[in-house]
């Protein structure tokens, strides 16, 4: 039976204690207040992400720009030998940069006058937008960077010089003034840590030697010097060193008239007496231009040592294949085979073309690299072909129009033998 007490409760009581559960159970105003908290975090955390995204790429832009700078700067140098030069070229390039990214700091270039290295170093605020809401105003920007010389890898190069009468007038200026920057760029004023030498084989109708030279290719125990063409044989066509039956021939037995060639010039490093030499240069006589290809050779071989004197001797070729840590070489040895047309003289059964190119295959089997450089050659196809196929690499080949051309091939070829890198 039902207890009336208890179902007669009245309707007001009843209706409170509804009332009161369901305002217990009402939570949309807790939730608005904790939408209202993670809506604001969620919008500092992306105003941070935006801002450190930001930054970054800023920084990025200027570690760049700074590597850019740095080195071009580092070229400049090696070229004009110029501190000044090299940090007034980093901070020109830098300038673009600053004006399209500006900020408050300061981004600075200097040569290290010990390696003359050139180090680049920035300290700059990147000011922020939405993390200064919790009092970041802003994020600092530190970098440092370093171009310099790949260090220690010792060079050899050797410069065959077309000297022949076509190469008269405007032309010889062009060359002298092409391997002067050459020779700038090998051997700087200042020591670069680097052990480079450079040696000269102009030719033309012969070459010319002294008379240690002269008597031990020859074989000849008299004369104050002369000149020499190639030699016939088995070795013909290698660098095996002048004895025996392996002596070269002199040019008075095999031919009238006067010897055109300048001395050649064996390896030194000695700036000076280098362009000495370049600058008595003189032209003259036909274009024997396998005599230039094989003495760009001797001038490297060890095998040919008996000529040479003893601060002028090529290192072995076994010294090629010895490595640096970094895997860099020990040693590079580099021939440059220059000339303005077609070799047309010859003193033996095959013509100057053929030697030309039996001697430039066999030369790049002992590990020398061969650079080739066509001076205002005209539409001389054979020629072309000789200096393509005489050149280690097809981006070895140069042709050169006029002198500005020769001396941007020169330079190149410097500045490949050179190496310079980011260490920082």
């Amino acid at each position: 039976m039902l207890d009336t007490k208890e179902a007669s409760a009245t309707p007001g009581s009843v209706g409170s204690a509804y009332r009161l559960n369901a305002i217990s159970c009402d939570q949309r105003g807790s939730t608005s207040i904790i939408f209202a908290f993670c809506l604001v975090a969620l919008c500092g955390f992306i105003g941070g992400a935006i801002d450190m995204a930001i930054y970054f790429s800023a920084k990025r832009t200027y570690a760049e720009a700074m590597d850019a700078a740095a080195l071009a700067a580092a070229r400049t140098r090696q070229i004009s030998g110029s501190d000044d030069a090299a940090v007034t070229q980093a901070n020109a390039m830098m300038a673009t940069v600053r004006n399209n990214h500006g900020m408050v700091g300061n981004v600075s270039f200097a040569v290290d006058t010990t390696t003359f290295a050139v180090v680049g170093t920035a300290s700059l605020i990147a000011p922020s937008i939405f993390l200064r809401v919790i009092g970041i105003e802003s994020l600092p920007i530190n970098l440092i960077n370093k171009a310099e010389y790949v260090p220690s890898s010792e060079l050899e190069l050797s410069l065959m010089l077309d000297t022949t009468g076509s190469m008269s007038g405007s032309k010889i200026d062009d060359l002298k003034s092409a391997v002067e920057s050459l020779i700038d760029i090998i051997i700087p004023e200042k020591p670069d840590g680097m052990k480079s030498r450079i040696a000269l084989a102009p030719f033309s109708n012969a070459v010319a030697l002294n008379t240690k030279q002269f008597r031990a290719s020859t074989g000849s125990t008299s004369g104050d010097g002369g000149c020499v063409v190639e030699r016939n044989g088995t070795e013909a066509y290698t660098d095996k060193p002048p004895r025996g039956g392996a002596y070269l021939r002199r040019h008075d037995d095999v031919a009238r008239g006067r010897c055109s060639a300048s001395n050649i010039f064996p390896l030194t490093s000695k700036k000076g007496e280098l362009k000495k030499m370049v600058k008595a240069l003189q032209t003259g006589g036909p274009t024997a231009g396998h005599l230039g290809t094989a003495w760009a050779w001797y001038l490297l071989s060890p095998e040919w040592a008996d000529l040479y004197e003893e601060d002028e001797l090529p290192k072995s070729y076994a010294s090629l294949a010895e490595k640096l840590p970094g895997g860099k070489p020990k040693l590079r040895k580099i021939a440059i085979l220059m000339t303005d047309g077609e070799y047309n003289t010859s003193y033996s059964t095959d013509d100057s073309t053929t030697q030309a190119r039996a001697l430039c295959r066999e030369m790049q089997k002992t590990g020398i690299e061969v650079f080739t450089v066509g001076f205002a050659l005209g539409t001389s196809e054979t020629v072309l072909e000789t200096l393509r196929g005489c050149a280690s690499a097809l981006s070895n080949f140069y042709r050169a129009d006029n002198g500005n051309d020769l001396k941007r091939a020169f330079t190149d070829i410097a500045l490949k033998a050179k190496s310079i890198r980011l260490s920082k």
